[in-house]
């Protein structure tokens, strides 16, 4: 199912009275491993007096239907309260109060509290250790991913299609009191892209912007995508759907990037006969970027690192299998890494049609940071999905890690998953389903060293791709 294309920019307006501004961390990159890269959202410890969470697509999929989900968990030892504000099209904000038992979840559905078709939601709660996703549905097709944890001034995406099988959505949400201001800027497979009706677009207070990007950029194939305010601040998602027209066909969801970063890695990789694996590399700066995609393998192959050079403001794609980066049929982690310092945005898109058993689209972005504890807030899938969890080291040093699933008040190890050795720079891959009872759970991996966390959260036997990494607890 594929709802229509919406208008070129649909506002919607909910004023949100009396939320505070939160304070954003300064955007420039740190090093990989450190505790203050924030070009990715980051829970706060538990032993915080609160925690903000921004999810600001829904699908939209049909008048008074939003197919917006929000994933709440909780993996502290005190139970979490406060309120979720829904912010729908049109009308105003919806506050609900929420409560979390200590080492639970909470799946919070936004048609249960507002009939919109486009709906944001805010959810504040009385201390940290939490983590937070959303999910939006279509018909049979689902895709996750992570709630902001801060609003920015600035937002990145590396990747996005107009082309003619594809939709491609913003939407930029700004929940606070005080109007935003933004350009929008893209840099696509054919040059560098500033429709006029973007540069000084007002995104009202308390309000949601949906753009749809091929109204303004036609038939590209790739567009990636800078968000910079004037004034205010704002959180950004991007909502791309393709409709098998041409062959391939999916539903993914996207938080932007709130800053570049030196070193994007991603732990979960596969390319095959059908499965096309791309990393799509933006460099949003005024200088020439020489970047480097390296893998390591499950069969312990180490491939040459593939050197490329991406010019300023501009994006480059590289193709897993033109560029002989990690051979075929072979489960992999990669980092795309900058050699000079200079900051990017790097996604990877997989792509599978028949023969791949893995049918669907999926672009996410790398995580700039490794961490001793990932948060998974939306849990094992059940029977309808065959989630995988890869847990990565990138690090020179061994480390042990174990999963633990947050179950009836109760931080429980899987047996299976308890303190595990994964050496230098190696890789695990778990199939849920074998370690873990079917029903969903929130999970998280402790490690005693930096590791990077990626599940994949594909349907079973229907079409789609899902993938989305965990959120670091720094």
């Amino acid at each position: 199912m594929k709802g229509e294309r919406l208008p070129a920019i649909v506002v919607l307006v909910a004023v949100l009275a009396g939320m505070a501004l939160l304070d954003v961390a300064d955007p420039t990159p740190a090093p990989f491993g450190a505790a203050g890269a924030f070009a990715m959202p980051t829970a706060d410890d538990p032993s915080s007096l609160s925690s903000t969470w921004f999810c600001a697509a829904s699908a939209n999929v049909d008048e008074g239907a939003s197919g917006l989900e929000v994933l709440v968990a909780n993996y502290g030892d005190e139970p979490r309260s406060g309120t979720v504000t829904w912010m729908p099209e049109g009308s105003e904000p919806v506050l609900r109060p929420i409560e979390i038992p200590a080492h639970d979840g909470l799946v919070l559905d936004a048609d249960e509290a507002v009939e919109a078709g486009a709906v944001s939601a805010v959810v504040e709660l009385d201390g940290g250790g939490v983590a937070v996703e959303h999910a939006v549905t279509v018909g049979s097709r689902r895709s996750v991913a992570p709630c902001a944890s801060s609003a920015s001034d600035r937002w990145y995406l590396a990747n996005g299609s107009t082309a003619r099988d594809a939709d491609q959505v913003l939407v930029l949400f700004n929940p606070f009191p005080g109007d935003a201001v933004v350009d929008v800027a893209f840099a696509t497979d054919q040059g560098r892209d500033q429709p006029e009706a973007l540069q000084g677009l007002p995104v009202p207070a308390g309000s949601t912007t949906r753009i749809s990007v091929g109204e303004f950029v036609r038939r590209r194939e790739v567009t990636a995508t800078t968000v910079s305010t004037r004034t205010g601040r704002l959180v950004v998602d991007r909502l791309q759907r393709f409709d098998a027209s041409v062959g391939r066909s999916g539903l993914s969801l996207a938080l932007a990037a709130p800053a570049p970063a030196e070193v994007w890695t991603f732990p979960a990789g596969r390319h095959e006969e059908g499965l096309v694996e791309r990393w799509h590399v933006y460099n949003p700066s005024d200088r020439d970027a020489v970047v480097t995609v390296e893998a390591v393998t499950d069969s312990g192959e180490i491939p040459i690192p593939v050197e490329r050079t991406v010019s300023a403001r501009g994006q480059l794609v590289i193709d897993a299998t033109e560029a002989a980066v990690v051979p075929a049929e072979t489960a992999h982690s990669s980092t795309v890494r900058s050699v000079d310092g200079v900051g990017l945005v790097v996604e990877r898109e997989l792509s599978g049609v028949a023969p791949s058993s893995r049918r669907g689209w999926s672009s996410m972005l790398g995580s700039p940071l490794a961490a001793e504890r990932w948060l998974l807030a939306a849990g094992a899938g059940g029977g309808q999905v065959d989630e995988r969890l890869v847990v990565y080291n990138p690090g020179p040093e061994p480390v042990r890690f174990s999963v633990v699933a947050q179950l009836d008040g109760r931080s429980v190890v899987v047996d299976e998953l308890s303190d595990v050795e994964l050496g230098p720079a190696s890789r695990r891959e778990v199939t849920m389903a074998e370690v873990l009872d079917d029903s969903p759970v929130p999970l998280s991996v402790e490690a005693d060293g930096p590791v990077v966390v990626e599940r994949d959260l594909s349907p079973a036997s229907d079409p789609g791709i899902t993938t989305l990494l965990g959120i670091p607890l720094p």
